[in-house]
């Protein structure tokens, strides 16, 4: 009887230990796709364009979100705020979305398949894209449209920076603006190359 009730305890101890170090559930976000009744159409014009994968760095290949204080070198990875799904699948969907708005009669997505048919195409480098909270939120990187034969036709950079508040929603709101940012700019210039 003496062993049984030694067990008991041990056993009752060992999951109080357990219980103790547990961490919260962690967060997910995506980014948000821009809200058509904030956007003013840049073109009016019937394209074929496809958004190729975005390429964004290793660090940034992970779930966890990334911050990163201006003029600091140093890194941190949020284990209890992370994306949703890998962040350059979401960011390539998101951009394709973002320049439909500002092209309403051009079809725009993202492009899967090799054999899929394009008049132009959309190719995104990221080499920045991280905040801090309470600070600001960054995206830098360069862009380039191909066209149809895959020619590249005019490359760009990107440097678009943005205020944040102190919270990962936030965070993650003004990440969304930075990809909308990025999208106007592409939809402008692609306005323009349209014959």
């Amino acid at each position: 009887m003496k062993k049984i009730l030694l067990c008991l305890l041990i056993s009752l101890n060992l999951s109080g230990c357990f219980s103790v170090g547990t961490s919260a559930p962690s967060k997910f976000y995506s980014l948000k796709n821009a809200n058509v009744d904030d956007i003013t159409p840049v073109s009016q014009k019937f394209s074929k364009i496809g958004v190729e994968e975005i390429k964004i760095p290793t660090y940034l290949d992970k779930p966890q979100i990334v911050l990163k204080a201006p003029n600091s070198v140093e890194l941190s990875f949020s284990e209890a705020n992370r994306w949703s799904e890998p962040l350059s699948s979401m960011m390539q969907r998101t951009l394709a979305n973002d320049i439909s708005l500002y092209m309403p009669k051009a079809l725009v997505k993202p492009r899967y398949l090799g054999q899929e048919k394009f008049d132009y195409l959309v190719f995104v480098e990221i080499e920045k894209f991280e905040g801090a909270l309470d600070s600001q939120a960054n995206l830098v990187g360069w862009w380039y449209i191909a066209n149809k034969n895959g020619d590249v036709i005019i490359t760009k950079k990107a440097n678009i920076s943005l205020q944040t508040n102190n919270n990962f929603d936030d965070l993650i709101q003004t990440e969304s603006t930075l990809v909308n940012e990025l999208a106007k700019q592409i939809a402008t210039t692609l306005s323009a190359t349209i014959k």
